[in-house]
């Protein structure tokens, strides 16, 4: 009869770690998925700030090709009024 006791309260130990077992590794994929979702999320706002940050550089560089280029006209003008 001991014995019969004892492998009742050993099974039920073996499904109450089974649960155990199984909620720390759902929660352990939980985790995961949720870094996986970060870090994607992340990335993808860095590419839209990347290519946002090349349209600042290239408009900066038009920008200054343009001050020179009208830099020039002025020097022109002024040559030639007097």
């Amino acid at each position: 009869m001991k014995n019969l006791g004892a492998d009742k309260v050993k099974k039920a130990n073996k499904i109450h770690y089974s649960s155990k077992t199984f909620q720390k590794e759902d929660s352990r994929d939980r985790r995961r998925l949720e870094m996986k979702r970060r870090f994607g999320i992340l990335q993808s706002r860095r590419n839209h700030l990347e290519s946002e940050l090349k349209a600042v550089k290239n408009s900066l560089i038009r920008l200054d090709q343009q001050i020179q280029s009208f830099s020039s006209y002025e020097q022109l003008v002024m040559n030639s009024e007097v």
